[in-house]
């Protein structure tokens, strides 16, 4: 069996798509041509499975070093434990940004699948109640296996990086995570692509094609709308030549689609002073403990501890 080297673990809507198609390109990473492929989100995480698994998603000829992008892995509470207990010498890659932004994109993700119908403000008004955290936080991510399924109420937790990354720390020593920067990524991309790579005990002289480009830029408008994808799915002809095309080939043509439906259009989304304090103290606490962890210093702290977010 072989182990993965490293996982990018998340968070989602952190720039890992960007990251995943820089580190596919290096000859010596071995990666599956889909992005999103979870192994540790079942409940088999066993050497039998991990090594099926392998044999559908990893190419024989790929590079010696193998690796995964999955901010799932950010979103679901069980998987340090299984990960540990099953490869506990993998590296960990964690990329961040400002949570409200990534709370943002997250909101505009659900209005361009059509599985979010509130405005943004009640939709983060709904979620900042005790009960509604707490239950968001003990809950795994939805599988999407028929369809999208709402994500609304992780708009929240799944910014809550110190609380996630706490998780991990317990689990693996702080020499196996590498914490990024979304912010460092679009100011510095080749230095943090550099960074990655001397985690990663890899030559630094590598300049993949896209490097400074955003891959897949969050919107919340489609080029195709919802209901006109489902019933082109549903056509005779177009379903019976998708069921011939490989597994793991559907997922990478999965991939390029959302990218191309992507319109990258941004409606504003506007929260009251009222509520826009609320949302900044209620991440304050978890930005300060942030530096607990022993990582760098994250671009946004000034404004949550000593500024505003509105």
């Amino acid at each position: 069996m072989k182990d993965l080297d490293f996982i990018v673990i998340g968070a989602q809507k952190c720039a890992t798509t960007t990251l995943f198609e820089l580190l596919r390109q290096h000859p010596s990473i071995n990666m599956p041509l889909e992005k999103e492929v979870p192994f540790f989100t079942g409940n088999d995480c066993t050497p039998r499975a991990w090594d099926a698994f392998t044999k559908r998603h990893f190419a024989n000829d790929g590079g010696d070093v193998w690796g995964k992008v999955t901010p799932q892995y950010m979103a679901n509470p069980e998987v340090p434990a299984r990960l540990a207990a099953l490869m506990p010498k993998t590296k960990l890659i964690a990329v961040l940004r400002d949570p409200i932004e990534r709370s943002k994109s997250h909101f505009r993700m659900g209005v361009r699948r059509n599985t979010e119908t509130l405005s943004f403000s009640r939709a983060i008004q709904d979620r900042l109640n005790p009960l509604a955290l707490a239950t968001a936080r003990a809950s795994s991510a939805p599988t999407h296996s028929h369809g999208y399924e709402s994500e609304s109420d992780f708009y929240l937790v799944w910014s809550e990086y110190v609380r996630i990354l706490s998780s991990y720390r317990r689990h693996f020593p702080k020499n196996q995570l590498l914490v990024l920067y979304l912010e460092d990524l679009k100011t510095d991309p080749h230095g943090v692509l550099n960074k990655v790579l001397d985690f990663l005990d890899l030559d630094g002289d590598f300049r993949p094609r896209g490097l400074g480009e955003v891959m897949h830029s969050g919107g919340d408008q489609t080029r195709i709308p919802h209901g006109l994808r489902v019933w082109l799915r549903q056509q005779g002809p177009i379903a019976s030549l998708w069921r011939k095309i490989p597994d793991h080939q559907q997922g990478r043509l999965r991939f390029l689609y959302e990218r191309w439906n992507n319109k990258k259009t941004k409606s504003p989304l506007k929260l009251s002073n009222t509520l826009a304090q609320e949302l900044r103290e209620h991440f304050a606490q978890d930005t300060r403990l942030l530096l607990s962890l022993a990582v760098p210093s994250q671009p946004w702290m000034n404004k949550y501890v000593n500024g505003s977010c509105a």
